[in-house]
């Protein structure tokens, strides 16, 4: 039987489970109830299969049936990258919800399949260790905390469960259609594999986890996260900011202090790198910049220190000072 991990970090708490109703966030949704987790629900519905509006429709049954608030969005025809602007719509529906409605942690269904999926779709195009790890079961981000209890548990052991139990769920069919890459991965690669070596693909990626944690961490203080001056880093607290970087602004942003896509800033005093939400202030007070600059204080970091009364002192002591 699938076993949850962090669930002290969900008891007590106003958590929001992303749900699909597919075979992954069904079996999370009852194995939450089992551990008596009080939690609601958010569902896109992509209007990609013909059985969109009828597991949206049963998605609200179930959420009536178990007393749970339940939040829909119908997703807009997204051009281009359709995986990536699904991602983004999806987590900036969350964090909406999150804000509007006090939700402190937003529950995903990833389990150890897409964990592997990830590390071989980031190993098939050059990736270093942070890229390979992009997947963590607690995740802080801005506004809320990403936690995925499914994460050391495989495929077919959530398949099991659902089945000696006999949960209902639907499948959906656009997982065969293998012009998305991590589709082709998953039926030539992934799958196959973990039905052989689930537990040793366990083990390392709990050993390598503790070795990136030894490797280098990342801080945070009064909304600036702070890390050693490393682009694999720098882009992990990004994404822990909402934004996900591309290699060439990986590259670029080590070169000077930097705004990413208009919304993250990045400064940097000495082997250390602080990054924040980007925000501008039309005149900061004299007395104000005249201080910041005795400390140091990187001008692009400045508006955001003095729009949420960051205590300069402080965080000169992070390494902004000589």
């Amino acid at each position: 039987m699938p076993k949850l991990s962090l669930l002290e970090h969900l008891r007590g708490r106003k958590n929001l489970l992303a749900f699909s109703y597919g075979s992954d966030s069904t079996a999370l949704f009852y194995l939450l109830e089992r551990e008596n987790i009080a939690f609601d629900m958010a569902l896109i519905n992509y209007k990609m299969r013909i059985s969109s509006d009828v597991e949206e429709k049963e998605a609200r049954n179930l959420a009536k049936e178990f007393h749970k608030q339940i939040f829909t969005q119908t997703a807009p025809q997204f051009k281009g990258n359709f995986e990536k602007n699904a991602r983004d719509f999806r987590y900036a529906f969350f964090e909406k919800i999150c804000l509007e409605k006090d939700y402190e942690n937003v529950i995903v269904a990833h389990q150890l399949n897409d964990q592997f999926e990830w590390f071989l779709m980031q190993l098939s195009k050059g990736a270093g260790v942070m890229e390979l790890l992009g997947m963590n079961a607690f995740e802080k981000r801005a506004n809320y905390t990403l936690i995925r209890p499914l994460l050391n548990v495989s495929k077919e052991q959530i398949l099991t469960f659902l089945k000696e139990n006999k949960i209902r769920y639907f499948d959906d069919e656009s997982n065969e259609d293998e012009s998305f890459k991590r589709n082709f991965i998953r039926k030539h690669f992934s799958d196959e594999f973990l039905r052989h070596f689930s537990k040793g693909v366990q083990k390392s990626f709990s050993f390598l986890r503790k070795d990136l944690k030894n490797w280098g961490e990342i801080e945070e203080f009064k909304g600036i996260l702070i890390c050693v001056k490393n682009a694999s880093l720098i882009a992990k607290a990004c994404k822990k900011l909402g934004v996900l970087m591309s290699e060439k602004q990986r590259k670029e942003c080590l070169k000077s202090d930097c705004v990413i896509s208009g919304k993250i800033g990045v400064v940097y005093r000495g082997n250390l790198a602080f990054i924040f939400p980007y925000e501008s202030c039309e005149k900061l007070p004299k007395s104000f910049k005249e201080k910041c600059r005795k400390l140091r204080i990187p001008k692009l970091l400045r508006p955001f220190c003095f729009n949420h009364q960051v205590e300069l002192e402080t965080l000169s002591n992070f390494g902004l000072k000589k």
